[in-house]
């Protein structure tokens, strides 16, 4: 990349990236263009810590998230092509406590892994135990002994869902399997054959000159950001515990992509791979699908594989075309934030399209908002409501029965919304769509909990 040509378009990514960093007032991002089994191009923006003076370079350490869950499929093809579990097992038949769950809207036998790994298993987002608004992430042990208040919430394979707790359960699989815990496996069986050296589930692990430092979007009222309060996730740690950098993301990039006969080191056979990367639900447009941990989106006639990750203080996207074997990876340290997955693939399309120039960048995103049923008895509950570390949502009665979940001008991005609730028999309401979708929450003092977040009014708009 040396040619007059290249470092004019590298110029022109650069400068689009630093636009859409101060845009978005994003204190520090690394981004990173996989070619093959190299890092072709990266430059970090912004700073490690605000005020610091430090700019990210490829081997600053991040939390990447759900990223993690990628690790945990690649986990549980290895276990499968070792002949010590298939895809199409039901989990109970590894973790025989998921019998006291509740099957309420489909038979526990047929919450399969391949399902859960898909997010079409039906199961609630979160264990009960799950607050996000803490922080505090239950214990393995604590989400085996409250086992009886796991749900599925939807009928299996009608919908995706996204299920944080189900890639927790994986985990345990992993670890039950192997005999050893689920961290171990990881960084013994995947890690080290990849040399991915610096990545690590341990904050204490990272150096202290390649730990990046977190941030939360502004409290209500307030303009300022804040140093994102650290908690590990313990019994979810295989759902988004991992914290790794640009330097070894490229050799998971580099495996993820390689073509069969490719030099380098090789977790699984060519089968393997064709079934991990394969969509096994596709949306009705036949625009995205979801496969054993990745997701595949269709641009054009080209599909891309790839995964998101949002953690306090965080927000990452790794992307990859596999024909092409190019990828690209953004981290930031910044969460809730929209950029990472719109970066990426911009980035993608723009690398393997040849762009002469980026798009406009945008500085918001506009929500609908449905007019109001004036007769409702539901508007009382109507209003702006806040959950930490910075999601808000609108809700509107559109009906003697109904509310609607909408996005707000604050908050670019969405995390329940959007959605409706329907009043159930006894007052609560029950979520149709999106991530929520099945559970139920009730309002009470201007406060809901759903999926692990706690809702509060804001009167402030």
């Amino acid at each position: 990349m040396s040619s007059p040509e290249t470092n004019e378009k590298i110029r022109m990514w650069q400068e689009y990236v630093e636009e859409v960093r101060l845009t978005h007032r994003i204190p520090g991002i690394a981004a990173g263009i996989v070619c093959g089994s190299e890092l072709a191009w990266f430059k970090g923006f912004g700073e490690t810590e605000v005020g610091s003076g430090k700019v990210p370079d490829e081997h600053s350490v991040f939390r990447v998230a759900s990223n993690t869950k990628t690790f945990t499929a690649m986990s549980l093809m290895m276990l499968q092509e070792a002949s010590m579990l298939s895809l199409d097992d039901p989990l109970l038949l590894y973790v025989p406590e998921f019998t006291s769950a509740a099957g309420i809207a489909g038979d526990l036998e047929d919450v399969t892994l391949r399902r859960m790994s898909a997010h079409h298993a039906g199961l609630t987002t979160e264990h009960p135990a799950t607050n996000w608004d803490g922080p505090d992430f239950p214990t393995m042990q604590t989400m085996l002994d409250r086992i009886d208040e796991v749900q599925v919430v939807i009928p299996l394979d009608s919908q995706w869902k996204y299920s944080n707790m189900a890639y927790g359960f994986l985990g345990e699989v992993v670890s039950r399997l192997s005999g050893q815990p689920y961290e171990r496996f990881v960084g013994s069986e995947i890690l080290t054959p990849l040399g991915m050296g610096e990545t690590t589930f341990d904050l204490e692990e990272v150096a202290d000159g390649n730990r990046v430092v977190g941030y939360s979007q502004p409290a209500p009222g307030s303009d300022e950001l804040r140093v994102a309060e650290y908690s590990t996730l313990n019994g979810l740690a295989s759902a988004g515990q991992m914290m790794t950098n640009v330097a070894d993301l490229t050799k998971w990039l580099a495996h993820a992509m390689r073509g069969e006969g490719d030099d380098g080191p090789n977790l699984i056979g060519t089968r393997s791979r064709r079934e991990m990367l394969h969509p096994i639900y596709l949306d009705d447009g036949w625009t995205t699908g979801q496969c054993v941990g990745w997701r595949a989106t269709r641009n054009g006639s080209r599909v891309y594989h790839g995964h998101g990750g949002g953690i306090h203080g965080f927000g990452t996207q790794t992307i990859f075309h596999r024909p092409y074997q190019t990828g690209v990876i953004v981290l930031t340290n910044l969460w809730p934030n929209a950029v990472s997955v719109s970066l990426a693939q911009t980035l993608l399309d723009a690398v393997i399209d040849d762009w002469d120039e980026m798009p406009e960048v945008s500085n918001g995103v506009k929500h609908e908002v449905p007019a109001s049923d004036e007769g409702s008895r539901l508007r009382e509950y109507e209003g702006v409501y806040y959950t930490e570390p910075g999601f808000w949502t609108r809700l509107t009665a559109v009906s003697d029965e109904e509310i609607h979940m909408g996005g707000h001008e604050a908050s670019p991005y969405l995390l329940h919304a959007p959605a409706s609730a329907r009043l159930m028999e006894d007052g609560s309401f029950k979520v149709i769509g999106n991530r929520g979708a099945g559970e139920t929450f009730s309002i009470e003092d201007g406060e809901f909990r759903l999926g692990g977040f706690r809702y509060r009014r804001f009167d402030g708009d």
